[in-house]
């Protein structure tokens, strides 16, 4: 099976969504570690709902519903896919990795695009750049902090600029040599 194109960013809980979601859609994900939804997450998707459409799927479940109602709350636009209206292929689990792959598809449906962005093709080498100034760390904490970023490892910050729109270009143009 191909994978089928999401243009935005999929609000998740956790990684094995993430792993499974990742097997049929190539998208930007975004893990909330379940409850895990502090202030710092929320300023940064609302600052990625300002250049990309946010769907949150999460699970059927307490968590969920919470996490769904704090970004509704805090941030406008956002789709919600209803949970409660996916059949799950586990009837003892309401998880979203517990969800067929034609379920999730047909809920993302209206969502599926055709072809990906330049932006979205393009790989980041963060490491790379960070390797090549003089104080990488020092650049990193840079990076991070010009872009309001949640920090993380390189993989993680390089998501992050993707899901804001800031292509490699500028991050070379400003801290490559």
């Amino acid at each position: 099976m191909n994978k089928v194109y999401i243009d935005g960013i999929i609000v998740v809980e956790g990684k094995s969504d993430v792993s499974y979601l990742s097997s049929f859609i190539d998208s930007n994900f975004f893990i909330t570690n379940g409850y895990d939804l502090n202030d710092e997450k929320i300023s940064f998707l609302k600052r990625a709902a300002e250049v990309n459409r946010i769907i949150v799927l999460t699970d059927n479940d307490e968590a969920g519903y919470q996490i769904e109602n704090k970004l509704k709350n805090n941030i406008s636009g956002i789709f919600a896919i209803k949970s409660e209206k996916i059949t799950k292929k586990n009837a003892k689990k309401s998880g979203v990795a517990e969800t067929t792959k034609e379920e999730i598809l047909r809920v993302l449906s209206p969502f599926i695009s055709s072809g990906k962005s330049k932006d979205q093709k393009r790989e980041y080498n963060l490491a790379s750049i960070i390797s090549l100034s003089n104080n990488p760390k020092e650049t990193r904490e840079q990076i991070i902090k010009e872009y309001r970023l949640i920090g993380g490892n390189n993989k993680f910050l390089e998501q992050q600029l993707k899901m804001l729109k800031i292509n490699e270009q500028e991050i070379k143009q400003k801290y490559g040599n």
